[in-house]
Order: C-alpha cells, then structure tokens, then sequence
C-alpha cells in the first residue's frame, strides 16, 4: 500500500453514537475509502474531504477542491449527475488520489445511513464512508468566531441558495468592515458588522456590465441572499457557511495565503476552448478588416488576429473570469490597406472580463465591448 498525504493506510471504522443523523443537510466528513479495492484511511493532520446534500444538489471537498453538482435519491438507489470541481493545485501526490476519489463518487450507485455515518458503495467492491460532521485536528469550540477569522477573501464552493455558475463562482472579501468581490461578473461593494455569529450587511452596490444569462441569475440569487436580512455565519477552518433567515445556506472556501484566489480557481478556458470571430463591436458590426478579427483559446495560450497581424500570449483564468498576459508576442505587419483596426492585444493587457454566452464570448475591457461567435 502506496503512503499518501490524504489517505493512507487501513484503519477499522468506529461506532458513531445511536442517534439518527439526517442524510440531508448534514455535512459528511470521509474517515474511511475502499477504492480500486484498495482500503485507505484518512492521514493524521490531513483534510478530509467532505460532502453536503442540500435539495438535488452536492457540495463538498476532494480534501483539496471543491467539488458540486446534481444527484438523484430514489429508496436506497444513489447517483451523482456530472460533478464540477475547481482546478487548485494540490500538493505533490494528491492529484491522483483525487482524481480517484472522484471516479468512485462518479460510479457510485446505492447508500446506507445509520449510526452516524453515510456509506455510499460503488462497483463490487468500493465505497466510501463518511461521520457525520467536519473533521478537525483540534477539538471545536462553541465560542462565536471573533471577526479577525472573516476577514479574508472566500469564494463560493456550495450551498443551497443558488447554483454555481462553473467559470464564474461568486467570491467575497471582508476587511476593517468593508465588504467586497464578485457575484461572477459584476463588482460589488457594502460594509458589514459582525456581532458573534451575527453578520449585517449595508444594502449591496453592485457593477452593471452585461453578463451572460446564467451568470445574471447567479448574481440576483446573490444578491437576493445578501440583502435578506441577518445572515448567521460560521467559520470552522477554511470553510464559511452563511445562513440566511430561511435557512438557505452559501458556502465559501478561504483563498490561499499567496493573494490568489486558488480556492475558486478553475480551468474557467476549458468550456471555452476553440476559435471565435469577432461578430459586433460595442453593438456595431465588426469593423471591416483586411482579415476577420479572431480569438483562439487553447490550453493555456490565447492566440489570434487583429484584423491585419497575429499576436499571442499566455492566459492565467480565474474564478472570476479575469484572464491577464505575462507577454503579448505580435507580428509588425503594416496595413495600409485597412482603415480600421482593433487593438486586441491592448484590450488584452488591460485585464479583460470574459463572459460565456450561447453562441460564443463577449469580451469586455477599456470602455469597449467585443462580441465573438464560435468559428
């Protein structure tokens, strides 16, 4: 048996108490995987991963990423639908057992519930058991977080207020009672105060750039969330639920210590691979170009046309759609046969929005709006 920093090992599974833990609404913390037919235990000191059932939709943790998406319940019959996950890099050895993890949760196909655990089987022969609770390496205390342990920056890895947008996850950041971040593609901004467990918000200003339609009813559902009254908060490690007055619940993970946000970091490009053309130009038509203006998105290059040169260069996406350049590589051709130009590598540099649409992209920076359609 090969050591692993999360799961490691075969350790038997203890009783959890007699009492009657609901399958929904509770957090379930792995203790124990039968994976490949290989046993593991969760290591000393390791996160877990964690699952949450709210309503037809999961949340959790792979111990490292967040993860979410649709499952069905019927008797003892158990199947998740296509599961999403943010892209963080994960210590050295983790990705594997990962990617693992989430092929037995893809696979899994009935449950059990009793005692405090939650045992879903797999296959022949795997499963995977969860306690009924968030594993910590220190015991819990019953004492209302104090505000210093807000403040930070989180972004959105569940809930049951609304449904994550995979490209565009919402985030927050709290700091000296000010409020502000994302709802995936408009800005917002409020101020807070936060009694014990208690947390008021200001009414939330909010940007209005054109968003893509999934996208503006992510950021209403938000926004009806934080304007809902008094929200409950509770932070235990990396994790912050907030509980509105209803008892919906959002569920944000702590951003790394670095100043990037690689909690919510996802691979955003990988649902927008392939090449565009531009089709307006901030509601225009596309000017008339010697040669159509062209975006390609591949891996983690952005290459394509001006109109008249060729230019590339590498992207780093986010959570909130934000991609930026290290360096911008372009030919020098000159056109003296074009009368119009657009100044894509430019629009580049100046940290653009990118918004998934249905037909294509829509870019947004420096007061212009480009709208591409897939080629």
């Amino acid at each position: 048996m090969r050591p692993f920093p999360l799961l490691t090992g075969l350790a038997l599974l203890g009783t959890a108490g007699a009492q009657t833990i609901p399958l929904t609404g509770t957090t379930w913390t792995l203790s124990r995987a039968v994976m490949g037919g290989q046993e593991f235990q969760i290591a000393p000191g390791a996160t877990a991963p964690s699952l949450r059932l709210d309503g037809r939709d999961a949340t959790g943790t792979t111990g490292c990423n967040s993860l979410w998406g649709p499952y069905n319940l019927r008797n003892d019959a158990f199947r998740f639908g296509p599961l999403a996950t943010t892209r963080q890099d994960c210590p050295s050895g983790l990705a594997g057992r990962e990617t693992q993890l989430l092929n037995t949760l893809r696979g899994v196909t009935r449950f059990e519930v009793g005692n405090g655990t939650l045992t879903l089987f797999a296959a022949d022969r795997d499963r995977l058991v969860f306690r009924s609770g968030r594993a910590s390496s220190a015991p819990e205390s019953s004492a209302p977080e104090a505000p210093m342990k807000l403040d930070g920056t989180w972004t959105l890895s569940g809930g049951t207020a609304l449904r994550p947008v995979v490209g565009s996850l919402p985030s927050l950041t709290f700091a000296g009672g000010r409020l502000s971040g994302t709802g995936g593609c408009n800005r917002l901004t409020s101020s807070f105060r936060l009694e014990g467990e208690k947390l008021s918000l200001e009414p939330v200003a909010s940007t209005r750039m054109l968003c893509a339609p999934a996208v503006n009813n992510q950021e209403a559902a938000l926004l009806r969330f934080l304007g809902g009254g008094v929200l409950r908060t509770q932070v235990q490690g990396n994790e912050l639920t907030l509980t509105d007055t209803a008892g919906k619940t959002l569920i944000f993970r702590r951003a790394s210590a670095g100043g990037g946000d690689a909690a919510g970091e996802l691979d955003a490009g990988a649902a927008q691979q392939g090449s565009y053309t531009l089709a307006t130009m901030d509601g225009q038509a596309a000017p008339r170009t010697a040669q159509p203006v062209t975006l390609t998105l591949s891996g983690d290059r952005l290459s394509g046309s001006d109109g008249c040169n060729l230019f590339s260069a590498p992207t780093a996406w986010t959570a909130c759609n934000w991609f930026s350049r290290a360096s911008t590589l372009s030919t020098l051709r000159a056109c003296p046969d074009q009368p119009n130009t657009v100044n894509l590598p430019a629009l580049l540099a100046a940290r653009p929005t990118l918004i998934p649409t249905a037909t294509g992209l829509t870019l947004q920076a420096e007061g212009t709006t480009l709208t591409f359609t897939r080629s």
